[in-house]
């Protein structure tokens, strides 16, 4: 692997990085900027329920992106709108306006995210894949964890709109690395766009994302929730059965006939499912429970943080050394036992045991996360890597939303359910972990069974 293809998936990374940091950062921010545009708690969600509503548009079309366009237009275009975004948002006078930034900011987004993986996939020496993939992945484990310490710490010192000044020197640095280092290695293909399947997919997404938005508000088993997840769930349907037709679909769903890969798909949304709700459980507990401030009940997940950032390159280095097995069992092993011994600790917990578990889980998400992606693109063929892409890519994004979703549900019901909200909020924090306890184990399951006798079929 050439230092310009390293350059380049930096370039890529640092603008992925930057939009996964600020949606985090910006949760920390949603009370002052309740008070500044003096707008509802529902409203002001919308700065993250229109972003990742975006992004879930944006990244299937990913692939039909990279089969139409020049690689490096796409990251000029994705970084272009970052920075218009970003701008528009920083000096919104107007909570429209700081709307109207984030959802440009989701289009830049959700271009530049599945290009740094179709850039890994197509220049990546496969003898490299796991340790450049896990620095890739490195990204999106750390930066939600990262997002909420930056942002309290910003939004408490300078305020809020200097979350989005701090970010303009690293758009700029992702620009002038992109342009000076991406290099186009396939052929452009003249491609008509499946507008049916997009919009059918827009029906299907925008369901699912309004269905968790309305859950975290009246529960999963409200009418409204109840159907649009229906509608989801039909349009989805509909997608697949409709992609069957056109000559050159959205998302070639003979992918989906893998069983390896759609395995590796679920452990993935697990993985994604689990850090993220773990990253909203423990500040939320921090401060209803144990009495903290927003700013260190941030800054108790930078120690784990710091830890992952080293791990997840030697969890990439062991998928090349060890292949898939070994690094990602470890890895939801890990997350298991953290997420068990949060289950079980959890009345008595401190500070003190908050860091250290959060570190064992952040141990486990370093392992398991890149590698279970690397191992599901490694299940299909070369001619559907773009496909895999687009649809791990996009489960990522909506196993995050639902991650959120799913345990602020669990963690509202029981503080209704209690007489003070302390103790509410620490019998939900424990149910909601038993719950990733749970899912870690279904994930282990799944790893068992992909990485049986599994071959790379990669032929780079």
């Amino acid at each position: 692997m050439n230092s310009k293809t390293l350059r380049a998936v930096t370039a890529t990374g640092i603008l992925s990085f930057a939009g996964i940091v600020v949606e985090t950062a910006m949760n920390v921010a949603f009370p002052t900027l309740m008070r500044d545009f003096h707008v509802s708690t529902s409203a002001v969600q919308w700065l993250t329920t229109g972003y990742l509503l975006v992004l879930a548009l944006v990244i299937p079309t990913s692939s039909f992106l990279k089969r139409s366009f020049k690689t490096k237009s796409l990251f000029i275009i994705s970084n272009l709108f970052f920075i218009l975004g970003t701008v528009a948002a920083m000096l919104a006078p107007s909570f429209a306006i700081i709307l109207l930034g984030r959802l440009i900011q989701g289009i830049g987004t959700g271009i530049a995210l599945p290009l740094m993986f179709n850039i890994i996939v197509e220049q990546v020496p496969i003898s490299k894949t796991g340790t450049v993939m896990g620095f890739a992945n490195l990204i999106i484990a750390i930066a939600p964890a990262v997002g909420p310490t930056m942002g309290g710490f910003i939004v408490k010192m300078f305020g809020w709109r200097v979350i989005f000044l701090v970010l303009l020197p690293l758009l700029v640095i992702s620009l002038i690395l992109g342009m000076t280092s991406i290099t186009q290695k396939s052929a452009i293909e003249h491609l008509k766009f499946d507008f049916v399947s997009w919009i059918i997919l827009a029906i299907a997404f925008s369901s699912l994302v309004f269905a968790t938005n309305q859950a975290s508000i009246s529960g999963w088993l409200d009418w409204r929730v109840i159907v649009l997840l229906l509608v989801s769930g039909l349009a989805i349907l509909g997608f697949y059965k409709y992609s069957k037709k056109p000559q050159h679909p959205l998302i070639r769903t003979n992918v989906l006939l893998n069983w390896r890969f759609d395995l590796s798909t679920i452990a993935l949304m697990i993985s994604q499912f689990s850090i993220l709700g773990t990253s909203f459980l423990l500040p939320n507990f921090a401060q209803l429970s144990l009495h903290q401030n927003a700013f260190v009940a941030g800054l108790l997940l930078l120690p784990g943080t710091t830890l992952g950032i080293f791990l997840s390159l030697l969890g990439g280095k062991m998928y090349d050394v060890l292949g898939a097995r070994k690094p990602i069992m470890l890895g939801f092993s890990l997350y298991a036992i953290a997420t068990l011994l949060f289950s079980i600790f959890m009345p008595q917990m401190t500070i003190w045991m908050i860091i250290i578990f959060f570190a064992i889980a952040i141990m486990g998400q370093a392992f398991s996360s890149g590698n279970t992606m690397t191992s599901g693109l490694h299940q299909v063929e070369d001619q559907f890597s773009t496909d895999a892409n687009a649809v791990l890519n996009t489960v990522q994004q909506l196993a995050g939303a639902l991650g959120t979703s799913i345990v602020a549900t669990i963690v509202a019901e029981h503080q209704n359910a209690a007489h003070r909200i302390a103790l509410g909020t620490m019998t939900g924090v424990r149910t909601a972990f038993c719950l990733l306890f749970i899912l870690q184990l279904i994930a282990l399951l799944f790893t068992f069974l992909v990485t049986q006798k599994s071959a790379k079929k990669n032929k780079r």
